[in-house]
């Protein structure tokens, strides 16, 4: 792990006053040792949680696990805070049909799951007559992220969740923010998005926890993850995570206080995000046909 500059509070462990083994995330402005972090960070998780009302009391939650570090951590910091938050807990996995990948992430799916003491439900992109390839002008990366916005909350539904919870980090949303206003249209998507048209609430419990954190928790608790990156993953996709990387270096917690910031200046304008049925299959959507509807227009035109 990478040693940034802090602020603040970064010569002894917040918890216990220890100087030995130390986590610096400038991110947090403190310092925290190796034996406190993981309770740490779940408490945060939990705070945010809270203070989102991301999950309701006696609600049903279901985690969408890939099998990679970030949502396998929010699975098992869930675990450990659901008694005190009073919900159930579900783990899904969606088998993308990409190879040995999708075998290696199915497999650290359910280790994360055992770890977590929750069951996993898993279903296949091939039981819904998709298949996960690019066409035309879509690129693999957005063939896959399509479907799997399509049918996760599908599954949470026929598990009957109230709420689907995602692995989305404050620096993945810190990523989107930047695209779209590049792109002429800047938005932040809300921590929480409410159920609609007979589907779950949305929430992202990690939207104010950095990479480098759950990172940091899959090392010190030994969570099993997937070892290699997809092999049709583009880098490129992610390079402007290193603009807001920069700016942390530059200035300590300044990646938070950003989100925090935009969150007040691009809040959504409600009734002009508002979803509608997809004109094919009748479930909500942003756009006129959903984009698995609009996939498996295409992959039959191809045959």
């Amino acid at each position: 792990m990478r040693e940034r500059p802090l602020a603040i509070l970064d010569g002894a462990c917040v918890r216990c006053g220890t100087t030995e083994n130390l986590v610096r995330i400038s991110e947090f402005g403190k310092a925290v040792c190796e034996g406190c972090f993981p309770e740490f960070l779940r408490r945060r998780i939990e705070a945010t949680v809270r203070r989102y009302r991301m999950i309701p009391r006696r609600a049903h939650a279901v985690v969408a696990v890939s099998g990679g570090k970030d949502s396998g951590a929010l699975l098992l910091a869930l675990a450990h805070t659901r008694n005190r938050l009073n919900f159930t807990l579900t783990a899904i996995h969606l088998d993308m049909g990409l190879g040995e990948y999708s075998e290696a992430s199915l497999a650290a799916a359910q280790a994360q799951a055992s770890t977590a003491c929750v069951e996993l439900a898993v279903e296949r992109v091939q039981d819904y007559g998709v298949e996960v390839a690019p066409i035309r002008d879509w690129p693999l990366c957005a063939v896959c992220g399509a479907v799997r916005r399509a049918l996760l909350p599908k599954m949470a539904v026929r598990l009957r969740a109230d709420v689907l919870c995602t692995g989305h980090t404050l620096d993945d949303q810190l990523q989107y923010i930047l695209k779209n206003t590049l792109s002429g249209r800047p938005a932040s998507p809300p921590p929480v998005l409410a159920p609609r048209l007979g589907f779950p609430r949305k929430s992202k419990p990690l939207i104010e926890t950095p990479d480098i954190a759950t990172a940091t928790y899959v090392r010190l608790t030994g969570l099993p993850v997937v070892e290699n990156s997809c092999p049709a993953f583009d880098p490129t996709s992610h390079r402007l995570k290193e603009v807001f990387d920069l700016m942390e270096r530059l200035a300590p917690m300044s990646k938070l206080q950003y989100w925090r910031t935009m969150r007040k200046v691009l809040e959504p304008d409600e009734e002009a995000g508002e979803e509608r049925p997809c004109n094919v299959c009748g479930e909500p959507t942003w756009f006129v046909t959903c984009p698995l509807c609009r996939l498996r227009a295409e992959q039959q035109g191809n045959r």
